[in-house]
């Protein structure tokens, strides 16, 4: 593990979560999208575990206890086409609970991949992935939000295209997404982290919500795309929060 570094309130780290993690003490919200064990290309960071190592992986980054409530981004399925789960199922065995709360995320009309054998074989094609609520719902200082914006977001589907740049990351997150997630379940005065950080959107969003934010990356190029992306986020003009001060990098005691 290197040194964190510093950007603003966002304290980035470069290594394993399940390492960091027991350093950092309480927080308020994981808010993230872990991997989707379908093999795509994370660097350094492996997309081919199997079933129980991923379950054990996730229970361990996002339900320690370390974190008041779990915002959790999955697909609709995982493992190979005869023998896959759906991925709420093996979320819920690494929560040990169900969760209270569930969007739609509606990605716009599905695309030709993934659709069986024409005619005999046919296999659904997804146009929406899932967003999981666990833990404590009530936050001491309120997320913020005003009545119209709790109005607009408080719906069950999510209508948000996924136009987002894959060559920078093969599984990006739009910057919407995790932006509601963060207005909605996080507390304005408390820490967002996502132990899954990869390109860096939610800290991208929390820089532009000016919500603290924890990332953990284990691929030291994805880290460092993280890292220009958030210092980008708070030199945005429409901004309103401060600028950081220039990054820099603890030392390890």
């Amino acid at each position: 593990m290197r040194c964190p570094v510093i950007i603003g309130d966002c304290t980035l780290y470069q290594g394993d979560c399940l390492e960091i993690l027991p350093t950092l003490g309480k927080v308020d919200a994981v808010i993230t999208s872990p991997p989707y064990n379908c093999g795509k290309d994370y660097g350094t960071a492996g997309d081919d575990r199997s079933l129980a190592d991923l379950e054990g992986l996730i229970r361990g980054a996002c339900f320690s206890g370390a974190a008041k409530r779990t915002v959790i981004n999955v697909g609709q399925y995982i493992g190979s086409r005869s023998e896959r789960i759906m991925f709420r199922d093996l979320v819920c065995r690494a929560a040990v609970s169900q969760p209270f709360d569930e969007v739609i995320w509606d990605k716009g009309p599905a695309n030709g991949a993934a659709w069986g054998n024409y005619p005999t074989s046919p296999r659904i094609r997804a146009q929406h992935e899932s967003i999981y609520v666990f833990g404590n719902l009530t936050m001491p200082n309120g997320n913020g939000l005003s009545w119209g914006e709790w109005s607009r977001l408080t719906t069950s589907i999510w209508r948000v295209s996924p136009n987002v740049d894959l060559s920078t990351h093969p599984a990006m997150m739009p910057t919407q997404i995790a932006e509601r997630c963060c207005s909605l379940w996080s507390d304005v005065k408390g820490t967002v982290v996502d132990p899954f950080m990869g390109s860096g959107t939610t800290g991208v969003a929390c820089a532009k919500m000016g919500r603290r934010f924890i990332g953990i990356e284990l691929d030291p190029g994805y880290f460092e795309i993280a890292c220009k992306r958030i210092e980008e986020a708070y030199r945005q003009p429409d901004m309103f929060v401060e600028p950081p001060s220039k990054p820099h990098q603890e030392k390890l005691i």
